[in-house]
């Protein structure tokens, strides 16, 4: 089945919420800036979204199969975040597709020289499919139990 990227609303955003359940998953996904239990008003803000950062991965029939953002940073960075994937659709690949298309999103929008990310080290399939794509560990959060890494563009 074929998967495109498209801005997304917050609207789209009360699916995504439905796949985390607990204070856990919402750091997973989103960081400890979030708020439990999350809203979806609410995490919209949390998230810094907009249409111009926020996309839905959809499939064909336009069920929502992922989520991710692409956010400007300083001169020349672009930092993927929030990327997650429906539960019932994991270990299928679609985690690969998805961060691909933001990767590629990230660089015909902004022609980045650098992409990054954060992970949670004990997010293992996560860190090994960033490595897989070409992004390196840069630095080591060990408050956070998280990675930073980086692609170069």
């Amino acid at each position: 089945m074929d998967y495109t990227l498209r801005s997304a609303a917050s609207a789209e955003l009360k699916v995504i919420l439905t796949w985390i359940n607990s204070p856990h998953a919402l750091m997973m996904w989103g960081g400890d800036l979030l708020t439990y239990p999350p809203e979806v008003e609410k995490t919209w803000r949390e998230i810094g979204a907009d249409g111009g950062n926020t996309f839905a991965f959809v499939d064909a029939d336009g069920n929502i199969a992922g989520f991710g953002q692409t956010l400007p940073k300083e001169q020349g960075r672009v930092h993927l975040g929030r990327i997650i994937v429906s539960p019932d659709l994991r270990g299928q690949g679609l985690g690969r597709v998805l961060v691909r298309a933001l990767i590629d999103s990230a660089l015909e929008n902004f022609h980045p020289e650098t992409i990054t990310l954060n992970v949670y080290h004990d997010n293992l399939p996560a860190v090994r499919l960033y490595q897989s794509l070409g992004f390196e560990v840069v630095s080591e959060d060990e408050g956070q139990a998280s990675l930073r890494m980086r692609l170069n563009g």
